[in-house]
């Protein structure tokens, strides 16, 4: 009997043969295997699969965690960007009412609508105060340059605004109606604001002197000078050479008296020259 071999037999119903066919033992166990190895490759297919699976859910998932934290990252920045913002408008508009107060105080502005106006109604969001901020600064400049702010000539300072002795000599005292800078003979003096003049000529005990016309009845002179560089009726800018120091007039020696006047009256310039 042939070892090697399995002899399977059919058997059907009684009337029927029975039928009857062998098979390699070698080729069942080869059948053995492929079976096993099939079974084996798809349990790995299998295992892949769901390792796969996890892996793009956990990617997935990631992702997602991801953009979330960076939507979170962005508001924050958003929200510290606005606080930032308006943390420095609400300073320039705080800045803007204190330098208005300080005009006004001084009788150098009327009550117009400048930072902190109560008649101004304040924008809630940020491109309206933006705007209402650009517009006031706008008109705080223009108010600005058309002040006599400033030093009209970089010396030493000879004499306040107020009573001092009679520089003439004696012990009586007399009212000093303006700040005196001495300086070289001929040194050049500047208009200290926007304005036109109002005259430029012998002025009494000014001597050679130059009065220009600021706006809000505010005036400046400048007395004493060896030489005006101006004619009357001439507008000139902060910074024009109005004329050079001298000593005409009645003076002790060269120099520049600098007067302010608001509406005919002297008043002291020591605001004018350090407004901030």
């Amino acid at each position: 009997m042939d070892t090697k071999k399995v002899t399977v037999l059919i058997v059907g119903n009684d009337d029927e043969e029975i039928r009857s066919f062998s098979i390699n033992r070698t080729l069942i166990a080869n059948l053995k295997n492929y079976s096993i190895l099939a079974g084996t490759v798809f349990s790995a297919a299998i295992i892949l699969f769901f390792a796969v699976l996890a892996y793009t859910v956990k990617t997935s998932l990631d992702k997602h965690s991801l953009n979330s934290q960076l939507v979170q990252v962005n508001s924050k920045l958003q929200t510290y960007d606005s606080l930032e913002l308006s943390r420095k408008l609400n300073t320039i508009d705080n800045n803007l009412s204190m330098i208005d107060g300080y005009l006004k105080d001084r009788g150098i502005i009327q009550a117009e609508n400048m930072g902190g106006s109560p008649s101004v109604s304040k924008p809630e969001n940020f491109v309206q105060k933006i705007n209402y901020l650009d517009e006031q600064s706008v008109l705080f400049y223009n108010t600005l340059k058309d002040l006599p702010i400033g030093y009209p000539y970089y010396g030493p300072r000879s004499s306040d605004y107020g009573y001092r002795r009679n520089p003439f000599g004696g012990y009586s005292s007399e009212f000093h109606s303006g700040i005196d800078f001495k300086g070289p003979m001929g040194d050049p003096i500047f208009a200290t604001g926007d304005g036109t003049i109002n005259r430029c000529d012998w002025y009494n005990g000014y001597g050679n002197a130059v009065v220009i016309d600021h706006k809000n009845g505010i005036q400046s002179l400048y007395g004493h000078l060896s030489k005006v560089n101006v004619t009357q009726g001439q507008t000139v800018k902060a910074g024009d050479v109005i004329g050079f120091l001298g000593s005409t007039g009645r003076s002790t020696g060269p120099h520049l008296h600098y007067e302010i006047r608001k509406n005919g009256e002297d008043i002291s310039p020591e605001p004018f020259i350090k407004v901030f």
